[in-house]
């Protein structure tokens, strides 16, 4: 049988719509949800408000639902990554990629935005987050084993260390104070620390991250 909708968040929508809500998307994510009308969206795609209200009651409810199948897209390709037990670096560097390549089209006006106003989508991107984090205990320490990392780190210190960052640094607050993209400062940070905690002899290159290598 012919898949004649998609879901997306509560509901299903049908494929025809698929391209207003990827342009929708792109606007959102790239101008930030201030910016962004649904007046400009029709007129760019030379359709009709109808044709968004058929199917939303409002803007905000056709915003948080864009909103939230973006995220959703991060979170499914995070979820699907085939596990690299004998390389468990390998697999870092893959979630790294990934969600690197989802905020490059974000500004960090877009995420301050969805803290304030979208706290249910907040929440979301922060269950995902501790679940990352969680996953990085058991990575870490299979790097250790396999002498990828150094013998001396404490693997309980080294990830509440890195849970304490995240959670007070890599906040929309800090990412509009400095004149870089989202990515930039992801980062500078993953080379700093990584190439800190690797053994002598092995290195954590962050340029060879690319979709070549998933």
């Amino acid at each position: 049988m012919t898949q004649k909708t998609f879901p997306m968040a509560d509901r299903d929508l049908p494929l025809s719509f698929r391209p207003v809500i990827e342009h929708a998307r792109t606007q959102i994510m790239k101008n930030g949800i201030r910016n962004f009308t649904i007046e400009n969206l029709v007129a760019e795609l030379r359709i009709s408000k109808k044709t968004v209200y058929k199917y939303f009651a409002s803007k905000e409810e056709f915003v948080e639902t864009i909103l939230m199948y973006n995220f959703d897209d991060l979170f499914s390709k995070v979820e699907k990554l085939p596990r690299e037990s004998d390389d468990p670096l390998k697999y870092i560097s893959k979630i790294i990629y990934i969600i690197q390549s989802h905020l490059s089209v974000m500004n960090s006006n877009s995420i301050y935005e969805i803290k304030l106003y979208y706290p249910r989508i907040w929440n979301r991107i922060e269950q995902f987050r501790n679940t990352v984090l969680n996953d990085l205990v058991s990575l870490f320490a299979r790097a250790q084993i396999l002498g990828l990392i150094r013998k001396d780190i404490k693997i309980d210190l080294l990830t509440g260390i890195i849970v304490n960052v995240i959670q007070s640094v890599f906040q929309p607050e800090f990412f509009i104070l400095y004149p870089y993209s989202i990515p930039e400062m992801m980062k500078s940070f993953i080379d700093t620390f990584m190439n800190g905690i690797m053994e002598e002899g092995q290195s954590f290159n962050i340029n060879s991250m690319n979709h070549g290598s998933l």
